[in-house]
């Protein structure tokens, strides 16, 4: 396969029913050339975490003037086009967050995918471990920026292209794309009634909110029905209810 989307996302967790995207890279190539790229920091709904930051450089100051998840998913989904096939390097991880956030947004979104590290492990079975780093380092392909959406987006497309060149006459059908099967758990808004609940709770029991919901990693402003339900869950598992 010479036409496809190398793409790569930098999430605030590995979740994506309750962690967000922070930044999407992407090239698209037609017939092995390079033709058009993209890279976008996303603003989350809730602060990332200083691991997060640890691995990604990504803090909240970058962030902070960063067009939200509303606006860069359809803009990416319109640079990918009608091209079909995704290329990324344990792609299903993205694809998931893509799907899931697609759906969030009623925006249709269905592809093919290429898994450079589907492809390691069929082709490099004596390569100790088959993550990016490694994998790219054998290669001797040097990535400026680990960890960086559009850097690893490039890296994944450069170690494609050295595993095309190598093992395709032999190996061709290893390089066919496969339809994406990713079942996305639905995502809702907590309600009104769970919220008003969730806030007499923890007036009820003296609950100091800020360093509750830094501590269940969520944001009130943000709640999913299924957060919401967790943190009214454990309140009472430790307080009790109302009195």
């Amino acid at each position: 396969m010479r036409s496809f989307v190398a793409v790569d996302l930098e999430t605030t967790g590995l979740r994506p029913d309750r962690d967000e995207i922070i930044e999407i890279g992407a090239l698209k190539y037609v017939d092995g050339v390079c033709v058009d790229t993209f890279s976008q920091l996303v603003k989350p709904n809730k602060r990332i975490s200083v691991r997060i930051k640890e691995i990604t450089g990504i803090d909240n100051e970058m962030v902070a003037d960063a067009p939200k998840i509303e606006t860069v998913l359809p803009a990416f989904v319109s640079f990918v086009g009608d091209e079909g096939v995704l290329l990324g390097h344990n792609l299903r991880f993205d694809y998931s967050f893509l799907k899931t956030y697609c759906k969030m947004l009623g925006i249709a979104f269905q592809m093919q995918g290429l898994d450079t590290l589907k492809l390691a492990r069929a082709l490099l079975p004596d390569l100790e471990k088959k993550n990016l780093g490694m994998v790219s380092q054998y290669y001797g392909i040097v990535n400026p920026n680990a960890h960086r959406a559009f850097t690893d987006a490039k890296t994944t497309a450069d170690v494609y292209w050295r595993m095309y060149e190598n093992f395709h006459e032999e190996k061709s059908e290893l390089f066919l794309p496969k339809e994406m099967i990713i079942k996305v758990k639905k995502i809702e808004p907590a309600t009104a009634k769970q919220k008003n609940y969730l806030l007499d709770l923890i007036k009820c029991h003296k609950i100091q909110g800020e360093t509750f919901f830094k501590e269940m990693d969520v944001e009130m402003e943000s709640l999913t029905k299924s957060q919401a339900s967790k943190c009214i869950d454990r309140i009472i598992l430790q307080y009790g209810r109302r009195w």
